[in-house]
């Protein structure tokens, strides 16, 4: 799968399965259904600081939440 711009730094698989979630130096979030291979939404969360953006992505273990970390000094919680 072509996705990011930059470093791929962080991967999550959702409790079902289903999704991917990687998370990039070129700032974003990139959420992939696992099953057709394609990018389902794109999130731009965070800055860069240092040439580095995001740093962690997770799932909720059973609610619909995403969360991300980033250099610029944010932790995100998107539902």
């Amino acid at each position: 799968m072509v996705a990011h711009l930059d470093a791929v730094t962080s991967l999550a698989v959702d409790p079902n399965g289903i999704y991917l979630m990687s998370g990039s130096h070129d700032c974003s979030l990139r959420l992939w259904n696992l099953d057709s291979k394609t990018c389902v939404q794109e999130i731009t969360a965070h800055r860069k600081k240092s040439e580095e953006a995001i740093y962690d992505v997770a799932f909720h273990p059973s609610k619909a939440y995403i969360a991300s970390a980033g250099a610029d000094a944010l932790a995100r919680v998107y539902v």
